[in-house]
């Protein structure tokens, strides 16, 4: 349970981050009222968790440098530093939901 609210403490910290990039020019539409993906959802730590536990397609994905990763994450997170995340992107299983942290 820590870990999870922990994860999604980090994922609204890389939304916050992220926004200080906006004036770049993206390569994903972004919603202009909530300045996410379009289709990016905030999901509460224990309606993920339930999902988790019911056998859901999910990939967990800790965009955090390397070093944090090894401290602490999420049990089954890969990690993809969100330096590299555009391109890794590209890699990614189709048809999973995709959770950041």
């Amino acid at each position: 349970m820590k870990k999870i609210s922990a994860g999604a403490a980090a994922l609204i910290l890389c939304l916050w981050i992220s926004q200080g990039f906006s004036q770049q020019q993206r390569r994903y539409p972004v919603d202009p009222e909530t300045r996410w993906a379009v289709g990016a959802k905030q999901k509460p730590a224990e309606e993920l968790k339930g999902q988790l536990g019911a056998g859901a397609d999910v990939m967990i994905i800790d965009v955090r440098s390397p070093a944090s990763f090894q401290r602490e994450t999420i049990p089954g997170a890969i990690n993809i530093p969100f330096a590299q995340l555009g391109e890794e992107l590209k890699k990614l299983p189709k048809g999973k939901m995709l959770v950041f942290t």
